[in-house]
Protein backbone atom coordinates (compact mmCIF):
# COMPACT_ATOMS: atom_id res chain seq x y z
CA UNK A 1 0.00 0.00 0.00
CA UNK A 2 3.02 2.17 0.98
CA UNK A 3 4.49 1.22 -2.87
CA UNK A 4 1.58 2.75 -4.04
CA UNK A 5 1.39 5.79 -2.67
CA UNK A 6 4.51 6.46 -3.10
CA UNK A 7 3.74 5.62 -7.25
CA UNK A 8 0.83 8.27 -6.75
CA UNK A 9 3.23 10.47 -5.42
CA UNK A 10 5.64 10.13 -8.32
CA UNK A 11 3.21 10.49 -10.92
CA UNK A 12 1.94 13.79 -9.54
CA UNK A 13 4.84 15.16 -9.63
CA UNK A 14 5.65 13.76 -13.20
CA UNK A 15 2.43 15.83 -14.08
CA UNK A 16 3.19 18.79 -12.50
CA UNK A 17 6.57 18.85 -14.11
CA UNK A 18 5.27 18.10 -17.75
CA UNK A 19 2.70 20.97 -16.99
CA UNK A 20 5.08 23.37 -15.92
CA UNK A 21 7.59 22.26 -18.75
CA UNK A 22 4.82 23.26 -21.33
CA UNK A 23 3.99 26.61 -19.73
CA UNK A 24 7.28 27.01 -20.21
CA UNK A 25 7.80 26.51 -23.74
CA UNK A 26 5.33 28.35 -25.27
CA UNK A 27 5.90 31.03 -23.05
CA UNK A 28 9.56 30.95 -24.46
CA UNK A 29 8.62 30.26 -27.57
CA UNK A 30 6.78 33.76 -27.67
CA UNK A 31 9.64 35.79 -26.10
CA UNK A 32 11.44 34.86 -29.24
CA UNK A 33 8.00 35.54 -31.35
CA UNK A 34 7.77 31.75 -32.17
CA UNK A 35 10.21 32.06 -34.97
CA UNK A 36 13.39 32.49 -33.26
CA UNK A 37 12.38 31.34 -29.49
CA UNK A 38 10.44 27.95 -30.66
CA UNK A 39 13.67 25.82 -31.05
CA UNK A 40 15.91 27.33 -28.52
CA UNK A 41 12.65 26.65 -26.13
CA UNK A 42 12.49 22.95 -27.20
CA UNK A 43 16.02 22.57 -26.88
CA UNK A 44 15.85 23.84 -23.12
CA UNK A 45 12.60 21.73 -22.74
CA UNK A 46 14.49 18.57 -23.77
CA UNK A 47 17.81 19.69 -21.58
CA UNK A 48 15.33 19.62 -18.49
CA UNK A 49 13.68 15.97 -19.22
CA UNK A 50 17.50 14.68 -19.88
CA UNK A 51 17.69 15.51 -16.84
CA UNK A 52 14.61 14.44 -14.99
CA UNK A 53 14.87 11.19 -16.92
CA UNK A 54 18.83 10.19 -16.82
CA UNK A 55 19.34 11.48 -13.45
CA UNK A 56 16.08 11.24 -11.29
CA UNK A 57 17.99 11.24 -8.12
CA UNK A 58 18.94 14.54 -8.06
CA UNK A 59 16.84 17.82 -7.76
CA UNK A 60 16.27 19.78 -10.48
CA UNK A 61 15.52 23.29 -10.68
CA UNK A 62 13.47 23.51 -13.63
CA UNK A 63 12.95 27.30 -14.40
CA UNK A 64 16.86 27.90 -13.89
CA UNK A 65 17.94 24.94 -16.16
CA UNK A 66 15.57 25.91 -18.67
CA UNK A 67 16.19 29.63 -18.59
CA UNK A 68 20.22 29.01 -18.68
CA UNK A 69 19.51 26.58 -22.03
CA UNK A 70 17.47 29.09 -23.58
CA UNK A 71 20.11 31.72 -23.35
CA UNK A 72 23.38 29.61 -23.66
CA UNK A 73 22.11 27.23 -26.63
CA UNK A 74 20.06 30.43 -28.31
CA UNK A 75 22.24 30.54 -31.60
CA UNK A 76 23.14 26.97 -31.58
CA UNK A 77 19.19 25.67 -31.30
CA UNK A 78 17.96 27.88 -34.13
CA UNK A 79 20.63 26.98 -36.22
CA UNK A 80 20.14 23.30 -35.62
CA UNK A 81 15.91 23.86 -35.97
CA UNK A 82 16.28 25.92 -38.88
CA UNK A 83 18.83 23.67 -40.98
CA UNK A 84 16.54 20.32 -40.14
CA UNK A 85 12.95 22.64 -40.84
CA UNK A 86 14.33 24.23 -44.23
CA UNK A 87 15.52 20.64 -45.19
CA UNK A 88 11.87 19.00 -44.79
CA UNK A 89 9.97 21.88 -46.67
CA UNK A 90 12.18 21.15 -49.49
CA UNK A 91 10.97 17.31 -49.20
CA UNK A 92 7.85 18.31 -48.76
CA UNK A 93 8.07 21.24 -51.67
CA UNK A 94 9.28 18.37 -53.82
CA UNK A 95 6.37 16.23 -53.40
CA UNK A 96 3.86 18.67 -54.39
CA UNK A 97 5.79 19.47 -57.39
CA UNK A 98 5.96 15.78 -58.76
CA UNK A 99 2.25 15.62 -57.42
CA UNK A 100 2.09 17.93 -60.40
CA UNK A 101 3.65 16.21 -63.30
CA UNK A 102 2.69 13.57 -65.72
CA UNK A 103 2.97 9.93 -63.93
CA UNK A 104 5.70 7.93 -65.11
CA UNK A 105 7.54 4.67 -64.44
CA UNK A 106 10.58 7.10 -63.41
CA UNK A 107 7.83 9.74 -61.46
CA UNK A 108 6.82 6.74 -59.75
CA UNK A 109 10.11 5.48 -58.39
CA UNK A 110 11.31 9.30 -57.35
CA UNK A 111 7.63 9.85 -55.67
CA UNK A 112 8.78 6.33 -53.38
CA UNK A 113 12.03 7.19 -52.80
CA UNK A 114 11.23 11.07 -51.85
CA UNK A 115 7.87 9.70 -49.27
CA UNK A 116 10.90 7.19 -48.25
CA UNK A 117 12.91 9.30 -47.40
CA UNK A 118 10.12 12.05 -45.58
CA UNK A 119 10.06 8.85 -43.25
CA UNK A 120 13.62 8.82 -42.23
CA UNK A 121 12.92 12.79 -41.95
CA UNK A 122 10.30 11.63 -39.88
CA UNK A 123 12.48 9.28 -37.58
CA UNK A 124 15.71 11.03 -37.45
CA UNK A 125 13.87 14.41 -35.69
CA UNK A 126 12.73 11.74 -33.08
CA UNK A 127 16.27 11.61 -31.77
CA UNK A 128 17.43 14.85 -33.50
CA UNK A 129 17.05 17.28 -29.82
CA UNK A 130 17.58 14.36 -27.36
CA UNK A 131 21.54 14.17 -29.27
CA UNK A 132 21.57 17.62 -29.19
CA UNK A 133 21.17 17.75 -25.02
CA UNK A 134 23.11 15.52 -24.65
CA UNK A 135 26.47 14.94 -26.60
CA UNK A 136 29.02 17.49 -27.12
CA UNK A 137 29.26 17.35 -31.26
CA UNK A 138 30.18 18.73 -33.96
CA UNK A 139 27.48 20.53 -35.45
CA UNK A 140 26.50 18.11 -38.49
CA UNK A 141 27.40 15.23 -36.34
CA UNK A 142 24.04 15.70 -34.49
CA UNK A 143 21.80 14.61 -37.87
CA UNK A 144 24.83 12.15 -38.52
CA UNK A 145 24.36 10.44 -35.34
CA UNK A 146 20.38 10.82 -35.44
CA UNK A 147 20.42 8.41 -38.47
CA UNK A 148 23.14 6.72 -36.93
CA UNK A 149 20.12 5.73 -33.74
CA UNK A 150 17.68 5.32 -36.89
CA UNK A 151 19.65 2.59 -38.95
CA UNK A 152 20.89 1.12 -35.50
CA UNK A 153 17.76 1.07 -33.15
CA UNK A 154 14.95 -0.28 -35.57
CA UNK A 155 12.50 -1.70 -32.73
CA UNK A 156 12.91 1.70 -30.85
CA UNK A 157 12.35 3.76 -33.67
CA UNK A 158 9.82 1.45 -34.81
CA UNK A 159 8.41 2.21 -30.54
CA UNK A 160 8.79 5.65 -31.10
CA UNK A 161 6.59 5.87 -34.31
CA UNK A 162 4.03 4.03 -32.92
CA UNK A 163 3.84 5.73 -29.42
CA UNK A 164 3.92 9.10 -31.55
CA UNK A 165 0.73 8.16 -33.31
CA UNK A 166 -0.99 6.97 -30.18
CA UNK A 167 -0.14 10.58 -28.66
CA UNK A 168 -1.63 12.07 -31.99
CA UNK A 169 -4.82 9.71 -31.52
CA UNK A 170 -5.06 10.65 -27.67
CA UNK A 171 -4.56 14.36 -28.46
CA UNK A 172 -7.24 14.17 -30.95
CA UNK A 173 -9.74 12.75 -28.86
CA UNK A 174 -8.80 15.45 -26.03
CA UNK A 175 -7.71 17.99 -27.66
CA UNK A 176 -7.80 20.12 -24.46
CA UNK A 177 -4.60 17.90 -23.28
CA UNK A 178 -2.90 20.09 -25.69
CA UNK A 179 -1.89 23.63 -23.56
CA UNK A 180 -1.49 21.41 -20.52
CA UNK A 181 0.68 18.40 -21.83
CA UNK A 182 0.89 18.87 -25.51
CA UNK A 183 5.11 19.41 -26.53
CA UNK A 184 6.29 18.23 -23.04
CA UNK A 185 4.70 14.68 -23.12
CA UNK A 186 5.70 13.98 -26.79
CA UNK A 187 9.26 15.38 -25.62
CA UNK A 188 9.56 12.99 -22.41
CA UNK A 189 8.22 9.95 -24.81
CA UNK A 190 11.24 10.70 -26.63
CA UNK A 191 13.52 11.74 -24.59
CA UNK A 192 12.48 8.09 -22.01
CA UNK A 193 12.82 5.96 -25.13
CA UNK A 194 16.34 7.31 -26.85
CA UNK A 195 17.84 7.75 -23.25
CA UNK A 196 19.04 4.04 -23.06
CA UNK A 197 20.32 4.44 -26.20
CA UNK A 198 22.52 7.31 -25.27
CA UNK A 199 23.77 6.07 -22.06
CA UNK A 200 25.43 3.07 -23.70
CA UNK A 201 27.31 4.69 -26.40
CA UNK A 202 30.64 4.51 -26.57
CA UNK A 203 31.75 5.86 -29.67
CA UNK A 204 35.20 7.83 -29.22
CA UNK A 205 34.86 10.99 -31.48
CA UNK A 206 31.43 11.29 -29.30
CA UNK A 207 31.80 12.88 -25.95
CA UNK A 208 29.28 13.11 -23.47
CA UNK A 209 28.90 16.27 -21.24
CA UNK A 210 27.17 17.79 -18.51
CA UNK A 211 26.94 21.20 -20.62
CA UNK A 212 22.83 21.30 -19.02
CA UNK A 213 23.46 20.33 -15.73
Amino acid sequence: MKALGTKYVQLGEWCLNLFLLNCLWFIFSLVGAFLLGIFPATVALFAVLRKLTMEPEEEVRIFHLFWKTYKSEFFRGNILGYVWAIMGAALLLDVRVLHQVETTFMHQVVTIALYLLLVLYMFITFYLFPIFVHYNLKFLEYYKYAFVLVIGRPIKTVLLSALMLLIYLLFSLIPGLIPVFGVSFIGFVMMKITSSSLKKNNHSHIEEVETFS
